[in-house]
């Protein structure tokens, strides 16, 4: 059954989706708008409409499955239920989202919406947050739909259409609708963390799974003081108070919690595959925790792992170029370690500060304030799914817990399973972060090939106790 109007919206489907069409040699439009693959376009304004048509174009069987029930949830997310054979066994829940962050398009190689494609690489923004495992979910759904197999384990895909924006009308609106009828999971698996090469291990890949993910916390610094004329100048405005005051932030990282959280288990894991030199101080962190963790404190992703962070994202203050303003104001993002409450973190930022007059306020933001979530078990039922599907993709690749350290839709979930895991089989090289979000966003083909394959695994996984899954694939990059 599917709970939607076509006409409603005007629709496109994804670049992502002309991809996959363009690697498999398609040549189909769009039955709602005639469009051309290589003319399809993810509209900027309402990226998540372009979805709707996933029933008319490739998907067609998934959406007429008469095991599938799909629903449309706050208009546009979706919640597909694939009913399984055996209604003893638990179901689980794998999770995307389709809406993506603007782009400016000056500051790109390539046009952020076009979903470019050469010898090697899908450009575009959404390419690895989130298309990838969207699409990649619904071609694993639809190549077991087409093969005519069904599931033995039932389970669920959730695909909200508002996490960039803190997934209120979307996630939140899908768990609640769950919880209401009852649903509990075996485990979840969202966006999160990637496989690794030469960030954790040297010259080696690692996936690391995120089994919890820090907290949110923005908050307001302010201070009001006495303006005047450019001319004459006091020692001290409200603009140079303020900016001492975030310097001191920037400068003074909080304490890190390193030996007390996800990272030992992670280490412990990842230790037989060090250079036998590390391997000595990873295997004894009792005597070499403290050189451990400094050695983490020199890259901001794995110093990210081990404290809350802080950033200043945003600094206003002054209205002329000639007066001296009265007021001005920050805004703090802090990411939030699980070893740590909002009020440690807030006392802490004061002790920092040391100045009585900067007024330091929680504000409401798009992305509302959360604490950490809960930390999920390394040795689940879920866990072992994750790990046999990465292993049967990227041969010999270790895998381990981590900590996520940026924000999911899962937090909506967590009341729904206590087995909640995010990752995305995207392997990232050092300084691949940064298109995250930002210019130039692209995934290998083969790399995308292998997200499709690892949500294969996934499934097969999910219904057998087999370790070889069906699909593999040798390893590519971003």
């Amino acid at each position: 059954m599917l709970n939607w109007h076509r006409n409603s919206v005007c629709t496109c489907v994804t670049w992502a989706h002309s991809t996959w069409l363009h690697m498999h040699g398609s040549s189909r439009q769009c039955l709602l708008c005639s469009a051309a693959p290589w003319s399809w376009r993810y509209h900027a304004v309402l990226p998540v409409v372009c979805v709707l048509s996933l029933p008319c174009v490739e998907y067609a069987a998934v959406f007429t499955c008469p095991f599938i029930t799909v629903e449309v949830v706050s208009n546009y997310s979706f919640l597909f239920t694939v009913s399984g054979s055996d209604s003893s066994l638990q179901p689980y829940l794998l999770m995307s989202h389709i809406d993506v962050v603007p782009a400016v398009s000056k500051e790109w190689t390539v046009d952020p919406f076009a979903g470019d494609i050469d010898d090697t690489y899908i450009w575009g923004r959404g390419a690895i947050d989130v298309k990838n495992t969207l699409l990649a979910i619904m071609e694993a759904v639809n190549g077991m739909v087409t093969s005519n197999r069904r599931p033995k384990r039932t389970f669920y895909v959730a695909f909200g259409h508002d996490e960039e924006v803190g997934g209120v009308q979307g996630a939140a609106v899908t768990a609640s609708l769950l919880q209401q009828r009852g649903v509990h999971f075996d485990f979840i698996l969202d966006e999160g963390m990637v496989v690794v090469e030469d960030t954790v291990i040297p010259g080696r890949l690692a996936a690391l799974v995120g089994v919890a993910e820090k907290g949110l916390l923005t908050i307001r610094l302010s201070i009001n003081m006495t303006g005047g004329h450019s001319s004459a100048p006091r020692a001290e405005s409200s603009l140079s108070a303020m900016a001492r005051a975030v310097a001191k932030l920037s400068q003074t990282p909080h304490p890190h919690h390193f030996g007390h959280g996800v990272e030992v288990d992670m280490l412990e894991q990842l230790a037989p595959y060090f250079p036998i030199a590390r391997r000595v101080f990873i295997s004894n962190l009792w005597l070499f925790g403290p050189l451990v963790a400094w050695l983490f404190s020199q890259k901001p992703e794995t110093a990210a792992g081990i404290r809350t962070t802080t950033s200043v994202t945003i600094f206003n203050s002054g209205i002329k170029a000639n007066v001296i303003p009265g007021y001005a104001e920050a805004i703090v993002n802090h990411r939030v370690n699980p070893r740590d409450s909002f009020d440690e973190v807030l006392e802490r930022d004061r002790d920092i500060i040391d100045d009585d007059r900067i007024k330091i306020d929680l504000i409401p933001t798009v992305l509302p304030n959360h604490p950490p979530s809960p930390i999920s078990s390394s040795k689940s039922f879920g866990f072992s799914v994750i790990r046999k599907s990465v292993q049967a993709i990227f041969k010999d690749t270790p895998v381990a817990p981590a900590l996520c350290i940026g924000n999911t839709d899962t937090r909506h979930y967590l009341a729904l399973s206590d087995n909640v895991y995010r990752f995305t089989p995207s392997i990232f090289k050092p300084g691949d972060t940064k298109r995250f979000h930002g210019p130039n966003e692209r995934i290998a083909k083969d790399n995308y090939v292998q997200t499709v394959h690892f949500f294969q695994n996934v499934m097969f996984h999910a219904d057998t106790s087999v370790t070889r899954g069906p699909q593999t694939h040798a390893p590519h990059d971003l």
